[in-house]
């Protein structure tokens, strides 16, 4: 019995004993577990922290891009040149008028310069050919954005006939000191057999500007298409030889190409004074162009049925006609067109022939309320009438009487 006894007292014993190490493992386990619990919510913690500081870390880098991307931006607006430190007192800048109050030997000066190019010379030549031009476009112009990478690049065709150097520069270089470099292919300059001293020394610096000369005397359509003929970029953008570009005036039109190869798109025109070159660009609405029953052209208001198709004030506006000295076209679609007509004579009438033959062949004709473009309008027309109105009855005989055999689509005649 007694042994009996001693065996259970010594087996208990032991379970008391397994016991306590069963409740000192026990302890341990939950210590264990209780450590490495808190050691996981404090790396938590930790972590959050670091993810807090990864965060700012990571929205400054989210801002940085932008910051990034506007420079870049910015940078691919860049022209070809910058234009030189402002004067503002210097003679026309912004656009201003300027009358000189001459007399005697300055006087005659003048008069005589206006006689010879129907727009005062005198004064041109006393104006900076880098000049700025206040700004006249819808203010929504300049909260628009372009993918300059996808924009087409152009050739700036300008032909011109014994034009004063300072008017046909100050053309140059306004094209220069405004069109981005990244979309700019090159200006040709056309010289329609011009007897005046040599433009070379004038442009030989200049980058991105090429001349091309006439063996004879050609008239503008076709010293333009000579200039066409040489152009490499994907758009041609004629220019008459003295105008002035507004501030971001290419953009939209190389866009809108992109958009619809077939368009045609003509920038709004602002008048130039011949006197006193006061610069007369007006923000609001653009006009279009039309014509009379003697197929000259003529400007008018938008009709309220094409304003109700539009759905901003800086969408395109379409145009029967254009005035045909300012316009970009692609250049395939431009030969797909058959180009201008070689029978059109010096000037005049080339602008209506071409306008009906693009509405006829499925394009579009159109003006762009974002692209300003500034031009002289001279005293008198710099030929003779006649010239303009002999083109006139071939335009109109070679647009009803049928389409241009490469038009590619059946003729629809437009009465307007």
């Amino acid at each position: 019995m007694n042994k009996r006894r001693r065996g259970l007292v010594t087996a208990w014993q032991r379970l008391r004993r397994r016991r306590g190490l069963c409740l000192l493992a026990a302890i341990a386990c939950v210590l264990f577990f209780g450590f490495l619990l808190f050691s996981k919510n404090a790396e938590g913690n930790n972590s959050q922290n670091v993810g807090g500081l990864k965060g700012e870390e990571h929205h400054e880098r989210r801002d940085a891009p932008v910051i990034q991307k506007e420079v870049d931006y910015q940078q691919l607006k860049r022209p070809v040149y910058e234009k030189p430190p402002l004067d503002p007192q210097a003679l026309g800048e912004f656009g201003r008028a300027v009358r000189l109050n001459l007399q005697g030997e300055e006087k005659k000066l003048e008069e005589e310069s206006i006689s010879k190019h129907q727009i005062n010379i005198y004064l041109s030549d006393k104006i900076s050919l880098h000049r700025r031009l206040e700004e006249r476009w819808n203010p929504k112009c300049k909260t628009v954005k372009y993918d300059y990478y996808k924009l087409p690049k152009t050739s700036v065709v300008i032909a011109f006939y014994n034009e004063a150097w300072s008017t046909l520069l100050r053309t140059v270089h306004s094209v220069l000191e405004t069109a981005p470099d990244i979309l700019l292919e090159e200006i040709l300059l056309v010289d329609d057999y011009s007897d005046k001293e040599p433009l070379e020394k004038h442009i030989s610096g200049l980058k991105k500007v090429r001349l091309i000369r006439a063996h004879k005397r050609e008239g503008l359509v076709r010293a333009r298409l000579l200039g066409a003929s040489k152009a490499t970029g994907e758009v041609l953008t004629f220019l008459d030889c003295h105008c002035e570009c507004h501030e971001g005036w290419l953009e939209p039109l190389l866009e809108r190409i992109r958009e619809k190869e077939t368009a045609v798109v003509c920038p709004v025109i602002d008048v130039i004074d011949w006197n006193t070159f006061e610069y007369l660009g007006n923000s609001g609405e653009p006009q279009i162009g039309g014509f009379d029953w003697r197929l000259v052209f003529t400007w008018h208001v938008v009709p309220e049925r094409d304003q109700k198709r539009r759905r901003s004030p800086i969408d395109v506006i379409r145009s029967p006609t254009m005035a045909g000295g300012l316009f970009a076209v692609s250049k395939k679609y431009f030969e797909y067109l058959g180009s201008y007509d070689t029978g059109m004579e010096v000037w005049g009438g080339e602008n209506l022939e071409f306008s009906f033959r693009i509405w006829q062949c499925g394009g579009t004709l159109e003006v762009h309320p974002c692209s300003h473009v500034g031009h002289v309008f001279p005293k008198q027309a710099p030929y003779s009438r006649s010239k303009a109105l002999a083109n006139s009855p071939l335009a109109a005989t070679k647009e009803l009487v049928g389409c241009k055999q490469n038009c590619g689509v059946q003729c629809v005649y437009l009465f307007l």
